[in-house]
């Protein structure tokens, strides 16, 4: 597959392992635990469905997307299944605030899912802000649990709805607590329309 014109592959390739550095240092810094990324893959055109959702069944995932707001159209995402939810509560959570009533323990799992999500979009938006010269924000995180085997269907229609022409997959692994979220972005042609711009011929 062709992703790049030539000679900008090296290029993007910089941008995004650099954002996704960024992101797992802050998420260890959150969390207080060991965050490497892995399995990151990259790409011209739409995200291709990914058959480990399909395999998670009914399972719960927690879906959080912080849309861009700028120039530059799409979305990030960070999905997380429940086990790893809970994990990451019990983990990083002082145990006063685990134990609460269901609907709060609820409320605040989301909060706090929606937070970690903010923080490394904020990051990797603010790298792409400055490597391109643009001003983009991002929206107020929004949080979807739906089943695994559903995941794709989201996510394809999110392709369409933002008009991806670039993707980002990554899985931020835990290398001591058992957790590996995805951390995807689908962004527009803008993104390498101004990224060509920035280019030095």
């Amino acid at each position: 597959m062709v992703y790049f014109e030539q000679g900008h592959q090296e290029i993007i390739e910089g941008l995004v392992f650099d954002s996704l550095q960024k992101a797992s240092g802050a998420m260890e810094k959150m969390l207080k635990i060991r965050i490497t990324s892995k399995h990151v893959q990259l790409g011209r055109g739409r995200l291709l469905p990914n058959p480990d959702f399909d395999q998670l069944g009914r399972f719960k995932m927690h879906v959080v997307r912080v849309r861009l707001k700028g120039p530059i159209g799409g979305a990030f995402y960070f999905l997380i299944n429940g086990h790893e939810v809970d994990l990451i509560n019990q983990v990083c959570l002082p145990k006063q605030l685990y134990a609460r009533t269901l609907s709060e323990n609820k409320h605040m799992k989301h909060g706090f899912m929606s937070e970690i999500e903010n923080m490394i979009a904020a990051l990797v938006i603010g790298d792409i802000s400055e490597s391109l010269g643009v001003q983009l924000l991002n929206d107020v995180p929004e949080i979807q649990i739906m089943p695994g085997d559903s995941v794709n269907t989201y996510l394809m229609n999110e392709n369409i709805l933002h008009k991806t022409d670039f993707h980002v997959s990554a899985v931020l692994t835990g290398r001591v607590v058992n957790i590996a979220p995805y951390f995807i972005w689908m962004l527009n042609s803008k993104f390498l329309e101004i990224l060509r711009l920035n280019i030095v011929k």
